[in-house]
């Protein structure tokens, strides 16, 4: 009787831990279906919402539409303007709407975080990566930006994605244990990559169980993701998805023309300058400490950086994800650099290395490292403006509309 019970309660434990484990992915595809209707993937796109960036349910819809190109990025997304591609490809004026994942301290470590998570989903899927010289620091990726963007449940899809090699998630989770911090809250995924480290590869009732608990959560993740992601579409004015769900606006200007537009707008919003920076921007972080950063980073530089290893990282899962990438790779303000004193060699230095990296691989980049003394192409010392948009967004359509 009593073996029976025992029997019983465990068979009932057992059924009990598989419906949490497929009610996950069951609900994550629930979602997908009834509550991402036709434009709401794209109109979520433009928002750079937690929900998208450290979920999944949303960048796996955003692969899957025809009428989306995800973009990873930084900062560089609240550079705002009218140029800036949630705005200037709003209503879809060329065929496809932008999906922006990232903000700022979204460096190359969580990019390739996400995308191993996302495996197979990425095979013979076009994105877009925006890399920025500021990364690459000596310390690399502080722990506080590591801790603000890390998503626990995109390390456990990592973990438990079949089709991302052990090598790949070893070097991922030996990278990931560099920031202890961000697993205050999750024990069980610090212990589950730990031991996915270990070089006896022999289970036992120990590993089999840290196992078990850790899909248990890696679903409650899941459950949460998919809770997020209703809630957060149904903020979507109905009335923006409709303008997204198919082609809804004119077509652009030609290009040029675009460049222009942006010349003279950046013109009027830096009047108080010589170095093409925002007015704001300089009278709040320039100007008062103007004297003192006169020639303050003499002894600065690109290299050595851990972030190299980072991007490294990340091309290589991209490889092995048979991803179609584009790297757009943006560059600083020169004369505000020269003005600091930071080495020019250094700054042409990370161009050519990044862009070396990027090639060897195989993958298409767009290198404007060249537009550094271009004025307006960026609106401070690092972000984007408005001529350094209308650039990148050409080659955001030229590389969905035909390779770059």
């Amino acid at each position: 009787m009593i073996r029976n019970r025992l029997g019983s309660m465990v068979a009932a434990l057992i059924l009990f831990g598989l419906t949490i484990v497929l009610m996950g992915p069951l609900t994550q595809k629930v979602v997908g279906l009834f509550w991402l209707r036709p434009g709401v993937t794209q109109t979520i796109g433009s928002s750079q919402t937690p929900v998208s960036f450290q979920g999944m349910i949303l960048q796996t819809k955003a692969l899957e539409l025809p009428d989306v190109l995800p973009v990873y990025g930084s900062s560089e997304f609240s550079a705002v303007s009218e140029f800036h591609p949630s705005i200037l490809f709003e209503g879809k004026p060329t065929g496809f709407a932008p999906f922006l994942v990232g903000r700022g301290g979204t460096q190359d470590i969580i990019h390739a975080l996400n995308l191993g998570a996302l495996g197979d989903s990425l095979k013979d899927k076009k994105i877009a990566v925006i890399l920025s010289a500021q990364w690459f620091t000596p310390e690399g990726i502080s722990p506080t930006y590591f801790q603000q963007n890390f998503s626990p449940l995109q390390a456990y899809r990592m973990l438990f994605n079949s089709s991302l090699s052990a090598e790949r998630k070893n070097q991922l989770a030996k990278r990931l244990l560099e920031f202890p911090g961000a697993f205050a809250e999750t024990p069980t995924l610090q212990a589950l990559l730990a031991q996915s480290l270990q070089e006896s590869r022999k289970p036992s009732i120990r590993s089999l169980l840290l196992g078990a608990k850790g899909r248990v959560e890696m679903a409650a993740y899941e459950a949460q993701d998919a809770q997020k992601t209703i809630a957060y579409s149904r903020l979507i004015n109905p009335k923006g998805a409709l303008i997204n769900a198919s082609i809804t606006a004119p077509p652009l200007a030609p290009w040029l023309e675009l460049k222009v537009q942006a010349e003279k707008q950046g013109k009027t919003m830096t009047q108080n300058n010589r170095l093409g920076i925002l007015d704001e921007y300089y009278s709040t972080y320039i100007q008062p400490r103007l004297e003192e950063n006169r020639n303050s980073a003499t002894q600065s530089g690109f290299y050595p950086s851990p972030e190299y290893k980072d991007l490294e990282l990340l091309l290589d899962i991209l490889q092995e994800t048979g991803a179609r990438p584009l790297f757009i790779i943006v560059p600083v303000n020169g004369a505000w650099y020269d003005y600091t004193g930071f080495p020019l060699a250094e700054r042409r230095g990370y161009y050519l290395r990044a862009e070396k990296m990027i090639k060897d691989q195989g993958f298409q980049v767009a290198n404007f490292g060249d537009h550094e003394y271009d004025t307006y192409f960026l609106q401070d010392t690092m972000h984007l403006g408005w001529k350094g948009w209308v650039s990148i967004n050409e080659a955001l359509d030229r590389f969905y509309h035909e390779g770059f």
